[in-house]
């Protein structure tokens, strides 16, 4: 029963999804040919730009449908015999280019074989796009989007265990990379070169330093983007009424202003209300987005043996990237994307340019690493020496609704200005994790100012040892440890501090460790809105101070408002015990600490494990 079923299932979907296609494709004056009536041996014309902003047409030979490619889509197989692209085979930012026969739209060009022989590719059918076209977007779904009505703020509520937002609570710190790594769909297409996949999405990078634009290209390639050094734009011909056309390039803006990144692919169909379907896969299969796009201009056609490439730039931005759908993506017109201002100033060198501005796309998982890469490469342009270089980073971040954070990080790069790792842990990229991850309310990042003051000295002081008299200690002693620094062309510096051991440690090992103030998260309460959150973020000790932390055999409990420390595990179950509705405890290490400011940033870290008597020594005898 449950076979003759799935097919009657799966014929019903498919006709629905027809019908709906059909009558879309009506009302905006479109004729289709359903996939169900393409046959082999079918010719055709797509549209696409080879050079310029003009469509051009190349011919199209159907080979036969691939059922059931996708879910609920199919895949037509068609030749493209064209000089160019008989050379070129399957060509990155070709995709949504519009296939027609008898001048009925089928589809898009949307997937190839990389290395493939002949000019072979996949056609997404234009029902499965249609049905994209005019799917609403969720309330708050792209905070900031324009004209959507302003950010509505509802009531408080209990954050969810685990959200990566409230990673400063929980004792973590966040990089610049860690969001966009956790959205990645980990696709490795270079491993299977027989693999029918997405035809390549370029990524036109312009004024990016070498270093900088490959490691953009490691960390977008797995998403289909593979970056490309390319033109801005800023110089190219610019209309004064953009418009997208069918077979028309658009490109997707991540970055634009005096450095950019754009996507670039091509219209597929120009819909009546202002929105349009293109590219005929996922650009990075992200769902509801608010990404800006522009109309482009092609330069030339990059044939490889590899992967084929348009080598295209941004025109002018029209319109917002609403939908990235299995399908297609969705553009509307009427929509304009928000994005982030960003500006980057260095001080401290000597060089010809030192002040960058740009915009960046308004997104959780890519605006941390499009701001970090815009600094990194403001940085790398400036001074590429690789050399000691002591740093103090002072950024400004304007959060929605919450006004103006601003915060300062200081810190050594043994490697010099490009030692990356440094700054992709500046607490900048934590605000963004609040911004956009917080479980409170819509929000985000509205503008970024970066201040970076660079000094090229090696004034930092490196823990290279501490040490007490004794590892077995009397529980409520105070313990005497000694720190050994070591200072560039200085001696040693040796500094002594008391860690007092309290009386509940006693029979226990308990460890101590010594590390600098910017390494240590402190275990806070749990957060009621926004401001709890910025405030973790901001309330840090400073890297130029040592925190002795001793771990303690006790635990703590975390409620909103208020952190209850070193509990009993009795104590502990009971508070932990919830009845009816009432707030049950989250619980944590308990650790006593003791920072002192020492006056250079410090590198480095020790532990100690300390033996703590069941009773003092002098009790015992």
């Amino acid at each position: 029963m449950t076979a003759r079923i799935l097919p009657l299932v799966a014929l019903t979907l498919a006709g629905a999804l027809l019908a709906s296609a059909a009558t879309v494709a009506q009302r905006r004056g479109t004729t289709i040919l359903p996939v169900d009536r393409i046959r082999p041996g079918m010719r055709g014309h797509g549209l696409t730009v080879f050079r310029g902003t003009q469509p051009e047409r190349f011919d199209v030979e159907i080979i036969d449908v691939l059922h059931n490619f996708r879910p609920d889509q199919h895949l037509i197989l068609a030749r493209t015999p064209h000089p160019i692209l008989e050379r070129a085979k399957a060509v990155g930012g070709m995709s949504g280019s519009p296939i027609y026969i008898d001048g009925k739209l089928i589809g898009a060009y949307a997937y190839g074989w990389q290395f493939g022989a002949d000019p072979v590719v996949g056609i997404t059918p234009i029902e499965n796009m249609l049905a994209d076209i005019d799917r609403p977007l969720r309330p708050n779904s792209v905070p900031g989007l324009s004209p959507v009505a302003a950010l509505r703020r509802p009531q408080p509520r209990r954050p969810r265990r685990r959200l990566a937002g409230l990673a400063p609570y929980r004792g973590g710190a966040r990089s610049a990379l860690d969001p966009l790594r956790e959205h990645r769909a980990y696709r490795n297409r270079a491993a299977e070169p027989r693999h029918l996949a997405p035809v390549a999405t370029p990524l036109m990078l312009a004024g990016f330093d070498d270093e900088v634009a490959a490691l953009l290209g490691r960390e977008l390639e797995d998403f289909g983007l593979v970056a490309l050094q390319g033109g801005g734009g800023q110089g190219a011909p610019r209309s004064s009424h953009p418009r997208f056309v069918d077979g028309g390039a658009i490109g997707v803006q991540l970055i634009r202003g005096d450095i950019s990144a754009t996507a670039i692919g091509t219209v597929t169909h120009v819909g009546e209300g202002g929105r349009l379907v293109a590219f005929g896969h996922p650009m990075m299969n992200m769902g509801e987005l608010g990404l800006p796009t522009s109309t482009a201009r092609v330069l030339h056609i990059l044939a490889s043996t590899a992967r084929s490439f348009k080598i295209a730039e941004a025109l002018e931005p029209h319109g917002t990237l609403v939908h990235d759908r299995q399908a297609d993506i969705v553009v509307d017109t009427n929509l304009r994307a928000p994005t982030i201002p960003v500006t980057v100033r260095i001080h401290g060198v000597d060089a010809p340019r030192t002040e960058w501005n740009v915009e960046v796309a308004s997104h959780r998982a890519l605006s941390p690493m499009l701001v970090f890469g815009t600094l990194a490469n403001a940085i790398k342009t400036t001074s590429p020496d690789q050399t000691d270089v002591m740093f103090q980073a002072r950024y400004a971040v304007d959060l929605a609704g919450h006004g103006r954070v601003e915060l300062r990080d200081e810190g050594y790069m043994a490697a010099g200005p490009t030692d990356l790792g440094q700054l992709a842990r500046l607490r900048l990229f934590e605000l963004f994790e609040v911004a956009y991850g917080n479980p409170f309310e819509p929000s985000r990042v509205e503008r970024v100012a970066i201040d970076l003051d660079l000094r090229f000295a090696r004034d930092v002081l490196e823990l290279v040892e501490a040490s007490v008299s004794a590892n077995e200690v009397d529980p409520g002693s105070d313990v005497d440890v000694r720190l050994r620094f070591r200072r560039y062309g200085r001696p040693d510096w040796i500094r002594r501090l008391q860690v007092h051991v309290p009386e509940e440690a006693a029979g226990q090992t308990v460890q101590l460790t010594l590390e600098p103030g910017s390494a240590v998260r402190i275990q806070r309460p749990t957060p009621r809105n926004i401001g709890d959150l910025v405030r973790a973020v901001r309330d840090r000790f400073p890297s130029t101070s040592v925190v002795a932390s001793l771990k303690m055999p006790s635990r703590g409990l975390r409620f909103e408002g208020h952190v209850v420390r070193s509990l009993p595990r009795s104590a502990l179950n009971s508070l932990r015990r919830v009845t009816g509705t009432g707030p049950q405890g989250s619980p944590f290490v308990t650790y006593l600490r003791r920072p002192i400011e020492v006056g250079e940033t410090v590198v480095g870290s020790e532990r100690i494990d300390l033996h703590v008597r069941e009773a003092p020594l002098a009790r015992s005898r």
